[in-house]
């Protein structure tokens, strides 16, 4: 993957090997992954992420998840099962945890390393053959957390 060069190249990449749908690159020439269909984002602050990154490494269920230092926050990327309850997004919103809109857009980075164009990194990078885990499964573990 050193041999990675151009957004385009990432774009294509992020599809193929690592199966996330509908991965694109936009005219500023950033490599986004569009929250459609299925996929969701749980984005939690420093170091609340890290906590609920155990967890969900605990429960076998950890998935991608991406690091921006500025603000410090992380984002976990996750399949799109319905929205938790009013509670539970109350109790989310509280701790500063939110649920990525539909149809925004999660910039992906162009680099494996913690310094990027784009000011993110992965804590843990998407793995071939490896399906995202749940909102479910990511909420749960933030609760559990919490």
């Amino acid at each position: 993957m050193d041999e990675l060069t151009t957004p385009q190249e990432w774009a294509r990449m992020y599809r193929s090997l690592f199966g996330l749908p509908h991965v694109h690159v936009t005219t500023p020439g950033f490599v986004v992954l569009p929250l459609v269909d299925t996929i969701a984002a749980v984005n939690t602050p420093e170091p609340l992420g890290a906590l609920i990154l155990d967890e969900l490494v605990g429960r076998d269920v950890p998935g991608p998840v991406l690091v921006r230092d500025k603000p410090p926050r992380r984002t976990f990327l996750a399949v799109f099962d319905g929205y938790p309850s009013d509670d539970c997004l109350e109790l989310l919103e509280r701790n500063s945890v939110d649920i990525g809109p539909h149809r925004s857009n999660v910039i992906l980075p162009t680099g494996f390393g913690r310094r990027t164009h784009e000011g993110r990194w992965w804590a843990r990078a998407p793995r071939r053959d490896e399906s995202l885990p749940l909102l479910s499964e990511v909420v749960a573990a933030t609760q559990a957390v919490l």
